[in-house]
């Protein structure tokens, strides 16, 4: 691994233990600038490389767009959930397109992973079962009632066929990287959801949700350092 690609990994976990205390500070400006630097940070390393490896043109230009929309929803969180929330939805139909081709790339056909749709079952199954049984506070918020199940389903999708390219893609570090990359994603919504719609207070639960998303997304942005 070259040396700034480790020295840029210490320097992310820094500016992402700092978030973790301006998140729940109460001070929104820390913590919008603390958020937008440490969102910048993945996303300019996915550029580099993108340069650097001359990457442009190629499938992981999709894989990249995802990304983009993913640091568009990440800063308009700051200040309206549901655009953020419409950003992140689009960049995860966008990474699901890219997991789709980039297994087809790697000689796979949907026949090879449709099972991923019975490991999809069982975290969103148990979701919709918590969601519409009212285990949510989520009453006050009618739209959120309808709209937010279908958010979580577009972060599942992309997720869940990440755990099925662990055991299918060949072992390579772009595929590791980015399989448990897209993994922690979709986990980090899932605690957004405990926090946003249960947990209202939790700080635990608040910082989950960020050290999972921002790890999954420094993970994915390092898999293209390991592209060939």
């Amino acid at each position: 691994m070259p040396v700034l690609t480790i020295i840029f990994i210490f320097a992310y976990l820094g500016v992402m233990v700092a978030y973790f205390f301006s998140e729940t500070s109460g001070n929104h400006n820390r913590r919008k600038v603390n958020k937008i630097i440490l969102a910048s940070m993945f996303i300019l390393y996915a550029f580099v490389e993108m340069f650097r490896l001359h990457l442009w043109g190629g499938l992981f230009t999709i894989c990249f767009i995802g990304m983009v929309f993913c640091f568009i929803g990440d800063v308009w969180l700051l200040w309206s959930f549901t655009k953020g929330g419409i950003s992140f939805a689009i960049g995860n139909m966008i990474l699901f397109v890219f997991m789709n081709l980039f297994f087809y790339a790697q000689g796979l056909t949907f026949a090879d992973y449709w099972w991923f749709l019975l490991i999809l079952a069982v975290p969103y199954g148990i979701f919709l079962y918590l969601w519409f049984t009212d285990w949510f506070l989520h009453k006050s918020k009618p739209v959120m009632k309808y709209v937010f199940p279908f958010y979580i389903l577009t972060v599942s999708l992309h997720g869940t066929l990440a755990v099925a390219g662990l055991f299918l893609l060949k072992p390579a570090p772009t595929n590791f990287l980015l399989c448990c990359g897209l993994i922690l994603f979709m986990i980090s919504d899932y605690f957004i959801a405990l926090h946003k719609f249960k947990y209202l207070k939790s700080k635990a639960i608040l910082r989950l949700n960020s050290g999972t998303y921002f790890t999954g997304l420094l993970l994915a942005a390092l898999s293209y350092t390991f592209v060939r």
